[in-house]
């Protein structure tokens, strides 16, 4: 073999040691190591836990009151309907205010043009329309809620459809269910560990629901014949509901 030839060949093989040599580098040992002698982090699959709900409940008085009414009329023609309506809305609404209910706390919830039929003929003829008009009143203190319903009856109003009572600031109340809820959690998730023989930890996860508030309470047409005497509005106490799920690690 000539000269020339051999120290290509050798070339070639310190090449591929140095190839060969970075890859097992890249590698690292059988151990799977990485270079630098530096181990990885350990963190565990998988973690033992005990998931229990709580729940946390607290009655508070409510301090505003929703109440919906308005006007309605059917007739065979739209427009005297329409006037008729609009006329019993606006003495409604001179009432309110009347009554000291700022504009603000006054809002259209319902306007509705429905056509009358005669379903039983073969073609439906129209007999008529019906129209309604409502609006959302928002009252405080509670003390006037029936006052305000009895004036909006006497200056036309004919639909009394909801009332509903609510709690304008509920933030104190639930912080007091949530805490109850937190507790009521802890003491379970302790009963389970005793009776499993591991060693409560502290929370691993938290998630929280709270209930909605309630909805509108449909009056009864009793109540609102009555109301032109003295609508005994009763508001009771309302309810805020805090539900938590927890899960603690154990040992």
């Amino acid at each position: 073999m000539s000269r020339s030839r051999r120290f290509i060949v050798a070339a070639a093989l310190v090449g591929l040691l140095v190839v060969g040599g970075g890859f097992m580098a890249l590698l690292g040992d059988r151990g799977g190591r990485p270079l630098g002698g530096q181990a990885a982090a350990e963190t565990p699959s998988n973690q033992r836990v005990v998931t229990v709900g709580g729940e946390g409940r607290v009655l508070v008085p409510p301090d505003t009151a929703q109440v919906v009414l308005g006007a309605t009329g059917q007739g065979p023609d739209l427009g005297p309907v329409q006037e008729q309506v609009n006329g019993q809305m606006d003495a409604i609404l001179a009432a309110l205010r009347d009554a000291g209910i700022p504009k603000d706390q006054i809002r259209t919830v319902t306007f509705n043009i429905s056509v009358d039929r005669d379903w039983q003929q073969p073609s439906s003829p129209i007999t008529g329309y019906t129209v309604t008009h409502l609006v959302q009143v928002k009252v405080q203190p509670l003390a006037e809620v029936s006052g305000i319903i009895d004036k909006a009856v006497a200056a036309g109003a004919n639909v009394v459809s909801d009332v509903s009572f609510t709690v304008e600031d509920r933030d104190a109340a639930v912080r007091q269910a949530r805490e109850q809820a937190m507790e009521d959690a802890r003491r379970k998730a302790e009963h389970l560990a005793q009776l499993g023989g591991v060693q409560l930890g502290p929370p691993v996860s938290i998630s929280e629901s709270a209930a909605p508030p309630p909805t509108p309470v449909p009056m009864a047409r009793e109540a609102l014949d009555a109301a032109a005497g003295s609508a005994a509005i009763q508001p009771g106490q309302n309810e805020i509901v805090v539900n938590v799920v927890v899960s603690y690690g154990i040992q």
